[in-house]
C-alpha cells in the first residue's frame, strides 16, 4: 500500500484501476509560539483517489474541519469551519530503472468551496512533480517540486515554490514498520514575501494490506515558517 502521505512529500505511485482509498489526518496541527502568544491550527485533512487505469488516478480533498486558535496573555479566541476543495488528478508517467526515478505529474485546482476565512477567493491552480528512486537495503529516495498560482487582491498573480526530499527505510526486523526524514523548502511572492525551511521525520505501521497508520512532525527552521508542524494519520485502501 502506497500513500501520499504523512509529511510534504508525494509518492509516484498510483492507487491502482479500480481501487479506491481514502487518506485521513488526525489530526494535522500548524503550532507558532512566542512568549505568551500562541497560534494553533489544527486541521482534520480528508484525500480520496480512485484508480482510473493503472498509472491514472483522480484525487479529491480538502481540510474537512479545521480550528484556529489564538491566546495572548488572558485573550483566547477561536474560530472553526471547514475549507477549500482540490480537484486533481496524479499521472505515473515513466517506471523507475536503475538511476532513473519513477516520476508522476499532479496537477490539481484549489476550488473556492470553503466557510468565510476557510477559503481562498479565486481557484488556485497547482502542480507538483513527484520522484523516487528504489535504493538497497529497504531505503529509498523521494523528491518533490512544485508550484501554486492564483490571484491576489490587486488583481495580480502569487506563485509559491515547493522542493523537498524524504530519505525513508524499511525496518529490516519489522518489515510493517518504515521511518523516514524530510527536509522542505517553501517559497511565495505573496504578500511581502516569505521563505519557510522544515526539518522532520514520521513513522509507518502497515497494520494490513489495506490499512496504514502514521505519526510525523516537522519543525520549522526560519522566522517566517510554524514553529512545529505534526499530526497522525490513517489510510484505507478498498
Amino acid at each position: 500500500m502506497m500513500t501520499d502521505r504523512p509529511g510534504f512529500l508525494f509518492s509516484s505511485a498510483t492507487v491502482g484501476r479500480g481501487v479506491f482509498q481514502i487518506e485521513l489526518g488526525l489530526p494535522s496541527v500548524s503550532l507558532i509560539e512566542e512568549d505568551d502568544f500562541e497560534f494553533r491550527t489544527t486541521s482534520l485533512t480528508a484525500l480520496a483517489r480512485y484508480g482510473v487505469s493503472d498509472d491514472l488516478e483522480l484525487r479529491l480533498g480538502a481540510p474537512v474541519y479545521t480550528e484556529v486558535r489564538v491566546e495572548f496573555d488572558r485573550f483566547d479566541d477561536s474560530e472553526s469551519g471547514y475549507g477549500d476543495l482540490e480537484v486533481g488528478l496524479k499521472w505515473h508517467l515513466i517506471d523507475g530503472e536503475g538511476a532513473r526515478p519513477d516520476f508522476a505529474l499532479i496537477p490539481s485546482v484549489i476550488v473556492p468551496t470553503g466557510e468565510d476565512g476557510f477559503s481562498v477567493e479565486d481557484p488556485v491552480y497547482q502542480l507538483n512533480a513527484a520522484l523516487e528512486w528504489s535504493l538497497a537495503g529497504g531505503w529509498g529516495l523521494m523528491g518533490l517540486g512544485g508550484v501554486l498560482s492564483g490571484e491576489e487582491g490587486d488583481g495580480g498573480r502569487f506563485y509559491q515554490e515547493t522542493a523537498a526530499l524524504n530519505l525513508w527505510r524499511t525496518l529490516p526486523s519489522s518489515p510493517d514498520w518504515s521511518v523516514f526524514g524530510e527536509l522542505a523548502f517553501i517559497t511565495t511572492d505573496l504578500g511581502d514575501g516569505a521563505e519557510s525551511v522544515f526539518l522532520g521525520g514520521g513513522v509507518e505501521y502497515l497494520v494490513s494490506n489495506d490499512l496504514q497508520l502514521d505519526a510525523f512532525f516537522d519543525r520549522g527552521l526560519t522566522d517566517e515558517s510554524p514553529d512545529w508542524l505534526f499530526g497522525l494519520g490513517l489510510s484505507a485502501r478498498f
